[in-house]
């Protein structure tokens, strides 16, 4: 007797089995603890699917809740690997939130799944950045950023388009040494700094420099050496400078003093005017002012030079002799 009943025991289990029989929810995107900015997919697999099935998430965090659905049709071998749009705007509050996807179809059950997000819609800001726009550089060039992000994924810098060594990282303050000596020809630069936090905010900071290695040239115009010097006048001096352009030229780093023969100092030369006098030339002017007793009768006028790379030029210098 139970030999001829063992048969119908096992379709009756069967019949059961596939009453009872149960798909699965995979959500792949995004991960629990992951960070979310404004614009997300809701990425998720469905399996042993049979008909249409309606995948249906709900959002609970500091703004309150919400809730979104889409109706999605299995394939041949009852799987769904589709989507839902994960959006939000400028009115959500960021923090912590709480994702519950679940999945329905007739005849069929499913598990939920749970996730916790955080919101982070702000882009990484830029607080400091060195060197400036407009600068001039040379050699081994410190480029400096200080990052109000707390949570970057990766910082890239890249100097005209292309990767240079250790150009990536996660800190938020960082400095990245750039050398110079890649670089064929002088002149306009580009430094770009890409930064990317986790929840794939990005910004871009683009700075543009001036590589300049080319040594500043001084000229004395004015006096000479031949130049007649009378006693209780005003002394001229006119100096060249020199560069890559004029623009290159730092006045600040200008210094024209007059020292006695032996090196020591006596005066510093009081500017009265600094302009171009053509497309890579400045044209200082100063002047000394006549008091008794500061010039011995023999004198001379040290000019040295920087410019805005730090490029030092050769010092000039002209001998005086006061007449008679």
């Amino acid at each position: 007797m139970l030999r001829f009943l063992r048969p119908f025991v096992a379709s009756f289990l069967f019949l059961l089995t596939s009453a009872c029989f149960a798909g699965t929810l995979t959500v792949t995107s995004p991960t629990d603890g992951s960070f979310v900015g404004a614009t997300n997919q809701l990425r998720f697999l469905v399996r042993q699917a049979s008909v249409e099935v309606t995948v249906r998430a709900q959002i609970t965090g500091p703004g309150g809740t919400t809730s979104f659905e889409g109706r999605f049709t299995p394939n041949a071998q009852g799987e769904i690997d589709n989507s839902l749009p994960l959006n939000f705007s400028s009115s959500n509050p960021e923090g912590t939130y709480t994702i519950v996807v679940t999945a329905t179809e007739p005849g069929n059950t499913y598990n939920s799944v749970t996730l916790t997000v955080t919101l982070d819609i702000t882009k990484p800001r830029f607080l400091q950045f060195s060197p400036l726009p407009g600068s001039y550089v040379k050699g081994i060039v410190p480029i400096s950023v200080l990052l109000d992000e707390p949570n970057v994924k990766e910082w890239r810098v890249q100097i005209n388009g292309q990767d240079i060594p250790n150009n990536t990282g996660t800190d938020s303050e960082f400095t990245v040494f750039w050398d110079t000596a890649g670089i064929e020809l002088d002149g306009s630069q580009t430094i770009t700094v890409r930064v990317k936090d986790e929840a794939e905010n990005e910004e871009t900071r683009t700075i543009n420099v001036t590589l300049d290695r080319v040594q500043p040239v001084i000229t004395i115009q004015y006096p000479r050496s031949v130049t007649p010097i009378r006693p209780r006048s005003t002394i001229s001096v006119v100096v060249d400078v020199q560069d890559a352009t004029a623009t290159a030229v730092d006045v600040t780093g200008l210094d024209v003093i007059v020292q006695r023969l032996d090196g020591t100092f006596i005066t510093r030369v009081a500017r009265t005017a600094v302009r171009s006098i053509g497309g890579n030339t400045v044209r200082w002017s100063g002047r000394i002012r006549w008091r008794s007793g500061l010039l011995p009768n023999q004198f001379k006028i040290v000019v040295t030079a920087i410019d805005r790379a730090g490029n030092l030029a050769t010092p000039q210098e002209v001998i005086l002799t006061l007449g008679r």
